[in-house]
């Protein structure tokens, strides 16, 4: 008894404090809103998916280094399309000059034909000519000269009237001949029909840089927008990691704008409808939206960023973070509308909201902690932002609402209709037939959701978890027609690092000799390139049969053949100043992949996965990056590639995702036991909980709903909210007598489900987000919304009246 009169001494003393610096505290919070709100705004929000993990993972920490070493990041490319050759090659003439107008720091260089590499290959054609066919030809000259000097003896009598075999030199004229005609041809990228003409831009900058990529985009649609207007049979278009990049995060960012906009709109609908005070629902969003920006100018100062995980958190916290001003305010409106003084509903709105909202609060708060303690920083991320974003909402809903309530106190004229009490209408009379009804569903759905989790519950497509807009769409059809008209892979693939420029050779061989002798389906990687393979092989014996033909040519012997052989002969003579090829003599143009930020070449090597390998799914995602990480490289030797991140970003979710659902669960049981008590209240408010879940993850399954890295995260928080909704139900049941249940489900019942509702429209918000994932997760968690409320509603009282005292 003295507890009981404590507390509400303790209540009273806090409302009364509120009231007389209610002004004080109304100003304060519009110097937080508007300090937090300049913090929040410069958020940044990086949806690479190497954000998702931790930067101390394996392929993190390669990647960044990578970044850091390697000249050229990313890529764009514009393609040419016309059916006039003419008009075609002029319109890719002025694009690839008016992309290097942009200046280095934008395009450091661009690829538009080989007439560079064909140029290379001619000046150095000895030294590219395969060492047999030098060999060949060596001997085939061998005998020539011989035959010659033979017939040359005026005591030789040939018994043979066949001539010598030159077969071998003669193909190597040849050979050398189309080499010098190919020099000739500037060698541009144009599609075998002749319609489609291509270039590569490598960029100055990483496409990390979102502000450059939106800078390059921009510029280089207006190139293709004024090529076109002087060129109207040409349309061009661009493609490459600049604008997938840029495309991708600001389909991220227009999604989380989107949902908010819609969340609070709808939401204020709801409020308008419910409470039918506007100086009440003023009172209640100003308490939210200082909470709100809090929270992200706390995600600014201490994370920095938003990920594509936490980038929706927006319309998550808003539709959430309201539940315990939804309540306050019901309540207060409440005993108002019962007679009592604005002084005293206070009293009575803090009281009687207190223990409910707080183990609500605590209790969601502990759902997203549970994420906290994983390493995968999707995760992580998402605990911490939402958890302090409950908290945040909470204290402000019991400091800035009670403050605002107070200052408009004489103002607010609530009626006296309930719209929600015909909710209680719908409990029906048999609360013993509900009680099994919802517990065996319960028990369909865990056994439905075991086996679903038994079987393969896991997305498989990464496709699935991209973006969809319209710029996407217009980047990946120009690159669908670059891909179907020069060859798949001129996006693809991953770099090797190597420490040193003398350990490339023995390591591209290891990495080769892993595909030796198998089919091309059957091939850890399709390609793995290096600087040596544009520098001529085997130099220093070829260099000594080109010093052999020299010389044979250079004899006195040579003079002994007629003068059309020795003038076919002069041909394969070689320059007398043949030596070899330096990587650092290799023109830029060829060697550029292979140059670093320094300056230095030679120790990067590029690879892509086999065709037995698809870039899209999970699961050969996983093998490929298993399987170049099983061939033991050494540790001072970094993998840099999307395939390597994705691995690690799936393995984060399989190892994180149980160990966080656990603690969400404990967690909530815990705070359960510890503010309610070991009790049946407690009791019914975990069997409600866990209902709840059990039945949005039944039919999640039933629906084919698959589990991704996103929509994980749902299932921690409905665990949170499933005890949230049933709590506010029980402990107003508590206090008004747990055989009233009709009279709490109108009451209390009616701002659970507004409170369901406003965190419903937050979540389908997502809906409309661009994100496959982010709406995978909007689906999931509006799931978990329905069941947790259904269960709240119909499961809590018809225990509750089961488990109530003879007394009762």
């Amino acid at each position: 008894m003295v507890a009981a009169v404590t507390r509400a001494d303790a209540v009273r003393r806090y409302a009364a404090w509120v009231e007389r610096h209610r002004w004080s505290i109304v100003i304060i919070s519009i110097v937080v809103a508007i300090a937090t709100g300049l913090v929040a705004s410069h958020i940044a929000i990086r949806a690479d998916f190497s954000y998702l993990l931790p930067q101390s993972t394996r392929s993190v920490t390669d990647l960044r280094a990578i970044e850091k070493r390697a000249r050229v990041i990313g890529t764009a490319m514009i393609a040419v399309e016309s059916d006039h050759p003419d008009s075609r090659r002029k319109a890719a003439v002025m694009a690839r000059d008016r992309a290097l107008a942009l200046g280095p720091g934008m395009v450091a260089s661009v690829t538009f034909d080989e007439r560079v590499e064909r140029q290379y290959a001619w000046t150095n054609r000895w030294l590219f000519a395969d060492l047999k066919d030098l060999e060949a030809a060596r001997d085939a000259l061998q005998r020539e000269i011989d035959d010659a000097k033979l017939r040359a003896n005026p005591l030789f009598v040939s018994l043979d009237d066949s001539p010598p075999d030159t077969k071998a030199a003669d193909e190597l004229r040849g050979k050398l001949s189309d080499a010098e005609a190919k020099s000739k041809d500037p060698g541009e990228l144009v599609s075998k029909n002749g319609h489609v003409q291509m270039m590569i831009l490598h960029l100055g900058f990483s496409t990390g840089d979102v502000d450059k990529d939106r800078e390059l985009v921009a510029k280089l649609y207006a190139i293709c927008d004024q090529i076109h207007a002087e060129l109207p049979d040409v349309t061009l278009g661009v493609a490459g990691d600049a604008p997938v990049s840029l495309a991708e995060h600001d389909a991220i960012l227009s999604g989380m704008l989107r949902a908010t906009l819609v969340t609070v709109g709808l939401v204020l609908i709801a409020l308008v409808w419910y409470f039918r005070s506007a100086l009440a629902i003023g009172a209640l969003s100003w308490s939210l939206a200082v909470g709100t920006l809090a929270t992200f100018a706390f995600a600014k100062l201490t994370l920095g960023y938003l990920n594509a995980a936490t980038a929706f958190l927006s319309s998550i916290v808003i539709g959430n973070g309201i539940n315990c001003g939804i309540l306050v305010t019901a309540r207060y409106l409440e005993e108002v509308r019962g007679g009592a003084t604005p002084s005293a509903a206070l009293v009575a709105a803090i009281d009687t909201t207190l223990e409910g909202t707080f183990t609500a609060a605590l209790t969601a708060a502990v759902a997203y902690a549970s994420l906290v303690i994983t390493v995968f920083r999707g995760f992580k991320h998402f605990g911490i932002i939402g958890g302090v974003g409950i908290l945040l909402c909470w204290i402000s809903g019991y400091v800035v609402l009670p403050a605002c309530l107070a200052v408009a106190r004489t103002a607010i004229r609530p009626r006296a209709v309930r719209p929600t009490a015909w909710i209680a209408k719908l409990l029906p009379r048999r609360l013993d037939i509900v009680a099994v009804v919802a517990l065996g569903l319960t028990l369909v759905a865990g056994v439905v959701t075991t086996r679903f989790m038994l079987g393969d519950p896991f997305e498989t497509n990464f496709r699935n978890l991209r973006s969809r807009s319209d710029d996407i769409a217009r980047a990946q059809k120009w690159m669908t027609a670059i891909d179907q008209n020069f060859g798949q892979g001129l996006d693809s693939g991953f770099v090797i690092a190597a420490p040193n420029r003398e350990d490339v050779p023995a390591l591209e061989a290891k990495l080769k000799a892993v595909d030796a002798g198998k089919a091309d389906k059957d091939k850890l990687f399709a390609r793995v390139v290096s600087i040596d393979d544009v520098l001529p092989a085997d130099q220093q014996r070829k260099l000594g049969v080109l010093a052999q033909i020299r010389e044979l040519l250079s004899g006195k012997d040579f003079e002994a053949m007629d003068d059309k052989d020795r003038t076919e002969a002069e041909k394969l003579r070689p320059p007398a100043d043949l030596r070899a090829i330096t990587p650092n003599e290799v023109p830029e143009a060829v060697a550029w992949p292979f140059i670093e930020e320094d300056g230095s070449r030679g120790k990067l090597i590029l690879a892509s996965s086999g065709k037995g390998y698809e870039v899209w799914d999970t699961r050969d995602t996983m093998r490929f990056a298993s399987q170049v990480r099983a061939l033991g490289l050494p540790d001072d030797v970094h993998l840099g590639g999307a395939s390597f991140v994705f691995a690690d970003v799936i393995e984060g979710v399989l190892s994180d995702g149980p160990r966080a659902t656990l603690a969400a669960a404990l967690g909530a049981i815990v705070v359960v036991l510890l503010v309610i008590g070991r009790n049946r209240f407690a009791l019914v408010t975990i069997v409600c909980g866990l209902s709840g879940t059990l039945l949005m993850l039944g039919v999640s399954a039933i629906g084919g709903l698959k589990v991704n890295f996103l929509d994980f995260v749902a299932l921690p928080i409905t665990i949170g909210i499933g005890i949230e909704y049933a709590v506010n139900i029980i402990t107003r049941a508590r206090l008004d007598g747990i055989d009233r249940g009709r009279e709490v489900i109108a009451s209390t019942g009616g701002a659970v489900v507004l409170c369901s509702y406003t965190t419903t429209v937050g979540y389908g918000s997502l809906l409309l987000s661009q994100n496959l994932g982010i709406r995978s997760f909007g689906i999931a968690a509006m799931l978990g919304e329905i069941t947790c409320l259904v269960m709240a509603l119909y499961l809590a009282p018809a225990l509750l009246w089961l488990v109530r005292s003879k007394r009762a």
